[in-house]
This record gives C-alpha cells, sequence and structure tokens, in this order.
C-alpha cells in the first residue's frame, strides 16, 4: 500500500521562492527600457522615436493608469535587485557608444564592422537618420541615463562594496555627476531639509539656480571631503587615491572616446545628452525635498521627503521614490523600503514633474498649494517660528488664522 502510495503522481505546485520571483520581475522594466532605445538606435530613422514614444508612454501612461505601488514584500530577492541595476551600466554604455556613432561616418573601434557579422547595418541606420532622428536620439539615450542614476544611487549606498561604488561612479559620470557618491551618502543624508544643504531645494528656488548651486556645492564637499581623507592617510591630494580626480576622470575618458569615435560632432552629442541627463537628474533631487526643512535641532523624519508611489516610476528607479523611508533609513535595501503613512505625497509622479519644474512659474504654482498643506499640517511650531523669523513665505495653521 505504501509503495503504491508513493508511485503516485504529486500534484504540480509553484514553489514559494518562484512566486516570490516573478512578481519582482518587474523592476527590470528599466533593463527592458534601455533595450528598446537600444534596439531603436540599431534600427535607425522612425524607429528611433518610435522606441523613445513607447518607453515615455509607458512610464506616463502606466503610472496614470495602475494603481499605486504599495507593496511591502517579505523577503524580497535582494540579488535580483542588484542583478538590474548593475546590469543597467553595460547597457547604457552600449546605448552611448551608439549613439555617437550617429555623428560620424567613421568606424575606428570597428563597431560598426562586428554588427554587419550578425545582420545588424549600423551604418546604414545611421545613414538613413535625420537631423531629428538624431536629435531624438540625444534625448533618448539621455533619458535612459536618468534612470539609471536611481541604479547609481542605490549602489552609492553600498558603502563597503567597492564594485558597486565603481559602478555606482561609472555610471553618475553619464550624466556629469561622478561626485554624487562621495557626496550623497555622507552629506545630504546628514544635511537633508537644513537651509544649507546642496541637496534640499529652498521654497522658490528655480530648478536652474538649484543646479548651479548644488553642483558647485556638491563638489566642493567632496573636494575638501577627500583631501581630508588624505591628509589623514598621509597621501598626496594629487594621487591615484584621490577619489574625487578618479572619478571625474571617468566623464573625461567618456569624452576622448567619444572624440577618438567621431570628433568634435560626436563630443557635442555626448555632451548634450549627459548635460540634459544632469540637468533632469538634478530634477529630480530638486523635486524631492522642495520647500521643506528642518531645524538643526530636530532629527530627520519623514516629514522631511516628498514621497510618490507611481507603479512604473517604482519599478524602474528601485523605489527611490519612496524616500522618505529611504531617509529614515538610508542602507536599507530599495527592495525593503516602506510606504510612510506620514509623508507629504506630491501631486504627480517624479518625470512629469521634473518636466513642469524646467519652467519654473509652473512648478511653484502647482506645488504651491502642497507647501501650504505642509506648512499647517507638518511643519512644528519652532519651523513655522523660524519662516515668520527669517521672512520665509509660509501658509499659518488655520487655528492662528482664525485668531488673527
Amino acid at each position: 500500500m505504501a509503495q503504491t502510495q508513493a508511485l503516485q503522481p504529486k500534484p504540480f505546485r509553484f514553489s514559494s521562492p518562484l512566486v516570490a520571483v516573478i512578481s519582482h520581475l518587474r523592476f527590470g522594466l528599466q533593463n527592458l527600457f534601455l533595450l528598446v532605445i537600444l534596439a531603436g538606435l540599431l534600427l535607425g530613422g522612425h524607429w528611433i522615436w518610435i522606441a523613445f514614444l513607447i518607453v515615455v508612454a509607458t512610464i506616463n501612461v502606466g503610472n496614470a493608469l495602475l494603481p499605486c505601488d504599495l507593496d511591502e514584500p517579505e523577503n524580497p530577492p535582494h540579488a535580483l535587485h542588484d542583478f538590474f541595476a548593475r546590469a543597467g551600466l553595460p547597457l547604457m554604455l552600449a546605448n552611448g557608444l551608439l549613439l555617437v556613432h550617429y555623428f560620424t561616418d567613421g568606424d575606428p573601434l570597428h563597431i560598426v564592422a562586428g554588427l554587419k557579422h550578425f545582420g545588424i547595418g549600423l551604418d546604414v541606420a545611421r545613414a538613413s537618420s535625420s537631423v531629428f532622428d538624431k536629435a531624438v536620439a540625444i534625448v533618448a539615450v539621455s533619458l535612459m541615463w536618468v534612470l539609471g542614476q536611481s541604479n547609481a544611487h542605490e549602489l552609492s549606498h553600498r558603502i563597503h562594496s567597492k564594485l558597486d561604488l565603481s559602478v555606482s561612479r561609472w555610471m553618475n559620470a553619464l550624466a556629469l555627476d561622478p561626485a554624487h557618491a562621495l557626496h550623497h551618502p555622507y552629506c545630504h543624508h546628514r544635511l537633508a531639509g537644513l537651509p544649507h544643504d546642496p541637496g534640499t531645494a529652498r521654497r522658490g528656488e528655480s530648478l536652474y539656480a538649484f543646479t548651479r548651486r548644488s553642483f558647485v556645492e556638491i563638489n566642493e564637499f567632496a573636494a575638501k571631503a577627500e583631501a581630508a581623507r588624505l591628509k589623514r592617510r598621509g597621501l598626496r591630494w594629487l594621487s591615484v587615491r584621490n577619489r574625487f580626480l578618479t572619478a571625474w576622470a571617468i566623464p573625461v575618458f567618456y569624452v576622448a572616446v567619444a572624440f577618438a569615435i567621431g570628433g568634435l560632432p560626436s563630443v557635442a552629442a555626448f555632451l548634450a545628452a549627459a548635460g540634459y541627463a544632469h540637468l533632469t537628474f538634478e530634477g529630480i533631487t530638486y523635486i524631492q525635498h522642495y520647500g521643506l526643512f528642518r531645524l538643526e535641532s530636530e532629527r530627520i523624519d519623514e516629514r522631511i521627503s516628498w514621497d510618490v508611489y507611481g507603479a512604473i516610476s517604482s519599478a524602474a528607479t528601485y523605489n527611490v521614490n519612496r524616500h522618505s523611508d529611504h531617509h529614515l533609513h538610508p542602507m536599507r535595501h530599495c527592495a525593503d523600503l516602506k510606504v510612510s503613512p506620514g509623508a507629504p505625497n506630491l501631486p504627480y509622479a517624479y518625470s512629469a514633474l521634473t518636466t513642469m519644474a524646467m519652467i519654473p512659474p509652473l512648478y511653484r504654482r502647482i506645488m504651491q498649494p502642497y507647501l501650504d498643506n505642509w506648512d499647517r499640517n507638518f511643519a512644528t511650531p519652532a519651523e513655522l517660528a523660524y519662516m515668520r523669523e527669517h521672512s520665509i513665505p509660509h501658509a499659518e495653521p488655520a487655528t492662528i488664522l482664525r485668531a488673527a
């Protein structure tokens, strides 16, 4: 009897690890976007802007139609998330390499010839692409590099992993922000919300003013911090041990490669894509804390960051939009970040608000009601007193308005 039972077929069931992994495959969405843009570049012509429109429509329409991502899984597969994040770098570099080839007829690295062996006619693709197609290619690749900064951000917190820190810097360099990994974990997370934090946008400050201030102050902090570290170790500032210099050597290397491939036109294309990526990346940083602040005596809490839970944005940026919990637990893996019930919420996803921020009057008009709400429902009495004392525009709580 026992033998008969042993021979009976067992019902098929998904293993619990497989089921757990399936839902997390959505975090490979950014890699899929990178492959879509890569395919558009390989095909050339109208396929470039078709690929671009597919990505943009998926992000914006998906965020609008899908329910908010409030999922908080137990024991998420960290290795899968890490694989997706690290795999973004070669895909980002491949997009950049194809982009600079669109601005030359040459093939010094024999990439065009190599692709021909696989039946891919990159020479035909670039020859059939108009000026408009090439302009869209710059914007499309720039968008991919912006999305990749979320990978770089996540990996910059792996301060004990030389591999992840290195990958982070190579990604940051594509947005002309190689010092980000030297500044972000050590300065921004300590100063977030304070008036002198380079990564916190002040009330009424435009994206462009913020970008200028942030760029200067971040690099100044990184250079000084690295000089102090080298001095403590008895090392010279001008050396290969200087992480600030070696970080900035990466975009210089990128420019050199672009020049070797196509001269000044290819360099201009790379700098255009990297420059726009830098501005857009700064736009995300700009909206994450815009107008929020705390006093020196106050600890960082969930009130100091704007959250938004768009399903596509969450998947494509490794939950970086759960920013409040990230600041409360900066070493927490992106897959473990929680929804913060006490955090202020943005009215739109990062992608939409970053575009709006490029028109400062529009952005201020959209955000003013949300700042007023923050003043009335989130600000402490001490913060309101500070705003009055320093003539910072703010909304008074309803109780004070009635008393007046």
